[in-house]
C-alpha cells in the first residue's frame, strides 16, 4: 500500500516539475503556435504589412496540457499597417505566456517595420526588422521538488535545495527577416517563402543570470493551388525552426471552399477575376470561405484545424493538438486548444 502511494507521489511530483524544468533548463526555446500562418508577425518581421487592405488585427490564444497539471496559457496579439502604396509596413505585436505551476510568465512587446520591393506583376520581395522589450518572472512558492520526498510522503518542510539569483529579469531583443511572394494571375497559384532570424543580439535570458538566448532561424512557406473550374483551394503550409539544439518541423495544409454571396443568397464562386487591380485575383471579397485541414508537428503533435473567413475581412479558426510525443503517457494524448482571429480593413 505504501509503495503504491509512494509511486503516485513520485509520478505527481514529476509531472509538476515538468513545467518548471522546461522553463528553467530549456529556457532557450521560444513559444510557438500551431496556426503559425495566422500569426504572421510571430514567424517573420517581413510579414509586416504583407496583406490585402490597410490594417490588420490578429490574435491567437493557446491553452495546453490541462490534463497534466496547471495549464500553459499563451496569448499573442498584433496590429500592422500597409502604408505608402504598400511599400512600407509598420506593426506592433505583444505576447504573454504563463507556464505551469510556477506561473513562469514571459512578456514581450515588439515594434516591426518592413519595406516592399515590387519586381514585376508576379513577384515582390519584403525585408523586415523587429525590435522589442521582454520581461520574465517566476513564482517558486507553490513548487514541489523530488528532494522534498522523505521516502514515505511529500514533506514541505524539507529544503528544496534550489535557489535563483532573481525571480524576474528584462531584456532587449532584435530580429530580422526576408520574404518572397509570387502570384500567377491566370491560374490563381500563389506562394510565399520567408526566412527570419530572431534574437540576433542573443540577449541574456535566464534566472541564473548567465545563459544567453539562442538565436532562432525560421524558414516557412505558404502556397495556394486552385482546382480547375471549382471553388476549392489547396493551401499547403511548411514551417522549420532551429533554435540551439532544438528543432521544430510543421507540415500540413488546409482545404478551402469558397461560396460567393450575391443579393443575400449563396452561390458557388467558380470564377477567377483576370486583369483586376485588387490584390487577390482568385477570390471575390463578397464571399465566405470554409476551411479545414491537418498538420503534423514532427515527433510532437497531430493537429486538426477548421474555421471560416467572411468577405476576406474576418477570419476565425480553431485547432486542437493531439499529443504524440513521449509526454502522451502523462497527457493521455491530449494536447492543446488554440483559437485564432484576424480582421483586415481599410481606413
Amino acid at each position: 500500500m505504501k509503495k503504491c502511494r509512494a509511486k503516485k507521489i513520485i509520478v505527481g511530483v514529476s509531472v509538476l516539475l515538468f513545467g518548471i524544468n522546461s522553463s528553467l533548463i530549456l529556457n532557450a526555446q521560444d513559444i510557438h503556435f500551431s496556426q503559425f500562418y495566422f500569426s504572421p508577425l510571430s514567424i517573420n518581421p517581413a510579414n509586416t504589412g504583407n496583406f490585402s487592405g490597410i490594417y490588420r488585427l490578429s490574435t491567437n490564444y493557446k491553452n495546453q496540457w490541462k490534463s497534466i497539471s496547471t495549464p500553459y496559457k499563451t496569448a499573442f496579439a498584433s496590429v500592422d499597417f500597409s502604408l505608402a502604396k504598400k511599400k512600407l509596413g509598420l506593426g506592433l505585436s505583444f505576447f504573454n505566456d504563463k507556464s505551469g505551476k510556477s506561473m513562469m510568465t514571459q512578456t514581450l512587446a515588439n515594434l516591426s517595420v518592413s519595406y516592399n520591393l515590387k519586381v514585376n506583376d508576379n513577384n515582390n520581395f519584403i525585408a523586415g526588422l523587429q525590435y522589442g522589450f521582454g520581461q520574465n518572472s517566476i513564482n517558486t512558492a507553490d513548487l514541489k521538488w523530488d528532494s522534498q520526498y522523505n521516502g514515505i510522503s511529500y514533506d514541505q518542510g524539507l529544503s528544496s535545495g534550489e535557489s535563483l539569483l532573481s525571480q524576474s529579469y528584462s531584456y532587449m531583443d532584435a530580429s530580422a527577416g526576408l520574404l518572397w511572394n509570387y502570384s500567377a494571375k491566370l491560374t490563381g497559384f500563389k506562394t510565399s517563402t520567408g526566412v527570419a532570424v530572431f534574437h540576433v543580439n542573443q540577449p541574456k535570458k535566464s534566472f541564473y543570470g548567465t545563459d544567453k538566448l539562442y538565436a532562432k532561424i525560421v524558414v516557412h512557406n505558404s502556397s495556394q493551388f486552385k482546382l480547375k473550374d471549382k471553388p476549392i483551394f489547396i493551401q499547403p503550409q511548411l514551417l522549420f525552426m532551429k533554435q540551439g539544439p532544438y528543432t521544430e518541423i510543421d507540415l500540413g495544409g488546409l482545404v478551402r471552399y469558397v461560396i460567393e454571396l450575391s443579393g443575400g443568397a449563396f452561390r458557388e464562386n467558380n470564377r477567377i477575376d483576370i486583369g483586376s487591380k485588387r490584390d487577390d485575383k482568385t477570390e471575390s471579397k463578397n464571399s465566405i470561405a470554409l476551411f479545414a485541414g491537418t498538420q503534423l508537428r514532427y515527433k510532437d503533435a497531430f493537429v486538426t484545424i477548421f474555421g471560416f473567413e467572411l468577405r476576406k475581412t474576418l477570419l476565425v479558426s480553431f485547432c486542437y493538438d493531439i499529443n504524440v510525443s513521449k509526454l502522451r503517457t502523462a497527457s493521455n494524448s491530449k494536447g492543446s486548444m488554440e483559437l485564432a482571429l484576424t480582421y483586415k480593413g481599410s481606413l
